[in-house]
């Protein structure tokens, strides 16, 4: 009896072929030969599995047994019972910790029923896990750019070369933080006037930067998916307006009750709104822009997400304090 399918790939993204060999309990090694010898299997055939009447696994025979017995000898009489199996429902951490402790180079996989319904083999199992590892390596790497920080650092860590290559991440940081000064001092009669309109340039600034980095971080998710973009830069500029309602709902209320200047809870809550709404969009857009023009998507986010966000979020902040506090 000869099984020759397509790969097929269970919803554990556990792979296993279901190309390969399997003879009758009741025949013999000639029987068995002679079907590998007809076979079209594709690559190296190590195992010959035998299945019972109903197509339950019940043994397997090495090939190079089958080689060296008698060739009329029973293959019920030269198997190896009860072989070591996998169900068709494993985990790829359960295979993978078959092939390392009992390093066969196979496996046959059955369903609930014990039926044969395939093969794992250890050469297709490896490609796709180096794949897997591979490609968590490179999102690994795209996520510690968020902060600033190259996966390479780990690999051979120095602390020059560690230095040299967080520095430009820095730059951009003191950049934004001396445009953000040049701002101050643009409005520094407001503050003088209304010192109370600094307490929450703090909050207002890491409310910017923690929004902008999560769209960052959940778009760089979903570059490499089927996702129309359009689609996530709304559906992040949304998520960016709730919570910017709520968070500025919410700092309106402690705002009014600390200061009591409806003027400022009013101020203070708009931007909030904007910022969060901006943040989002800018960790959103930016990333997909990058790709679009051929550069790395990663080195879109913080801290350039986070600048822009910071500069427009302070220049937002101290014009509707202007406007509305000396209206």
């Amino acid at each position: 009896m000869l099984f020759r399918k397509k790969p097929s790939k269970n919803k554990f993204e556990f792979k296993f072929s279901t190309e390969m060999l399997a003879v009758s309990v009741d025949d013999t090694a000639q029987t068995a030969l002679e079907l590998i010898r007809r076979s079209k299997v594709t690559g190296n055939i190590f195992y010959c599995y035998v299945t019972d009447k109903e197509g339950k696994l019940v043994g397997v025979v090495p090939i190079r047994k089958l080689i060296t017995v008698h060739k009329e000898a029973k293959i019920s009489e030269i198997m190896v019972r009860n072989p070591i199996r996998l169900t068709a429902d494993s985990s790829t951490d359960t295979a993978m910790e078959f092939f390392l402790f009992y390093k066969f180079i196979a496996f046959p996989v059955v369903d609930e029923h014990g039926k044969l319904v395939g093969i794992a083999r250890a050469n297709d199992f490896i490609e796709d896990t180096l794949a897997i590892e591979e490609k968590t390596e490179y999102e690994r790497d795209d996520l510690l750019k968020i902060i600033g920080i190259r996966l390479e650092e780990f690999r051979k860590p120095n602390v020059f070369k560690s230095t040299f290559l967080r520095f430009p991440y820095l730059f951009f940081n003191i950049s934004s933080g001396l445009i953000c000064a040049l701002i101050t001092k643009l409005f520094d009669r407001t503050i003088d006037e209304f010192i109370f309109i600094a307490f929450f340039i703090t909050i207002i600034l890491g409310l910017a930067e923690s929004v902008g980095t999560q769209a960052v971080a959940v778009t760089l998710s979903c570059l490499d998916k089927t996702i129309k973009l359009r689609r996530l830069v709304l559906y992040e500029v949304l998520v960016g307006a709730k919570m910017g309602l709520l968070c500025g709902g919410l700092l309106y209320l402690v705002s009014f009750f600390w200061i009591g200047n409806h003027s400022f809870s009013l101020t203070l809550s708009l931007t909030i709104l904007l910022t969060l709404i901006n943040a989002s969009f800018l960790g959103c857009s930016l990333p997909i822009l990058f790709k679009k023009i051929g550069a790395n998507p990663a080195h879109a986010s913080c801290p350039l997400v986070l600048a822009i966000a910071d500069i427009i979020s302070l220049t937002s902040y101290f014009s509707l304090g202007t406007y509305f506090l000396n209206d």
